[in-house]
C-alpha cells in the first residue's frame, strides 16, 4: 500500500480464506440449529504453566515471545486468540507500568500462559 505496509502477503490469504470458511460454516451452522447462536459468543480462557522449576536454564518467556514479540504476534494472528504470560517472573525486575504499580491478578502464582479467545 502507499504506507509501506503489505497487504498481501501469505498470512493475510491464509486468515482471509479461512476466516471466510469459519464464517460460512458457523452460519450453516445456526441455520440448522438456532438454539447454538447465544453459546458461540462465550470465550474460552486457559492457563497452562510454564515448567521453569523442571527447566530452570530454558528461556521458555523469549521462545513465546520471539523477537521483538514477533512469535507472540504470529500466533496470536493465526489463532485468533490473546496470548499473555503472567506469574512470578513474567515482569522484569523494576519494570514499570503495572496498573500504578500495583500488582495484577496471577502475579502471585507460578510463571503461566494465559490463552484466551
Amino acid at each position: 500500500g502507499t504506507d509501506g505496509k503489505r497487504r498481501n502477503t501469505r498470512a493475510v490469504r491464509w486468515r482471509e480464506r479461512y476466516t471466510e470458511e469459519r464464517q460460512k460454516y458457523l452460519d450453516e451452522l445456526m441455520t440448522l440449529n438456532p438454539a447454538l447462536r447465544g453459546s458461540m459468543k462465550r470465550k474460552k480462557q486457559v492457563k497452562v504453566p510454564i515448567p521453569v522449576e523442571e527447566h530452570p536454564t530454558y528461556n521458555f518467556i523469549g521462545l513465546i515471545i520471539g523477537p521483538r514479540g514477533k512469535t507472540q504476534k504470529e500466533m496470536e494472528s493465526k489463532t485468533g486468540c490473546k496470548i499473555a504470560i503472567r506469574g512470578k517472573g513474567s515482569v522484569k525486575e523494576g519494570a514499570r507500568g503495572r496498573r500504578d504499580g500495583k500488582i495484577m491478578e496471577g502475579d502471585n502464582e507460578p510463571l503461566h500462559v494465559v490463552i484466551s479467545g
